[in-house]
């Protein structure tokens, strides 16, 4: 009886706040220019290094059909309370400092997914570094359920798609203004 009321008290919560953060997370307002429009979001990102300078900080990560933009949780702290921590930070996203890279600006990216298993438990990671003209390079861990299959984040194959119409010299190409 006991262990149910626990399991409830974290359950709950958890759900609720992942709820109300998806919530959050699909109204949430960022400066956009003319016609951009946001192509695919992904939550579950980790922006791990920024050229030498390693970050490790929880946030969301927004494609647009100009630019690829994230933007860090408020209250990343909370994240070592386990289930309800992480669940409760998706609600309050930093608009303050976003991390932006223009579409146009990047020459490559590279993704790397592998599973560690360690004793008895497992960790994945999909580390994603991006290639930019100006020489910077910013790596961000982003989490796909797919990666037992060896399978790329929605939001990379989303990329993959918004970057061929901007090579198509007879496509609209948003980038150019």
């Amino acid at each position: 009886m006991a262990f149910l009321i626990i399991t409830a008290l974290i359950l709950i919560p958890t759900f609720l706040f992942l709820f109300i953060g998806g919530k959050v997370r699909d109204k949430f307002v960022f400066e956009k220019v003319g016609n951009e429009e946001i192509v695919d979001v992904n939550d579950a990102v980790k922006l791990l290094r920024r050229n030498e300078k390693k970050e490790y900080t929880s946030g969301v990560l927004y494609l647009t059909n100009r630019r690829l933009a994230f933007f860090k949780y408020r209250f990343n702290w909370l994240g070592i309370i386990p289930f309800i921590g992480e669940a409760f930070i998706s609600i309050f996203i930093d608009k303050n400092d976003p991390i932006e890279i223009p579409l146009h600006q990047i020459l490559d990216y590279t993704f790397k997914g592998k599973i560690i298993y360690n004793n008895n438990n497992s960790r994945s990671e999909g580390i994603t570094t991006f290639y930019i003209k100006n020489g910077e390079e910013i790596e961000f861990d982003i989490y796909t359920l797919e990666l037992i299959n060896n399978k790329k984040p929605d939001i990379l194959i989303a990329l993959d798609r918004v970057v061929k119409t901007l090579d198509n010299p007879n496509a609209f190409v948003p980038n150019n203004q």
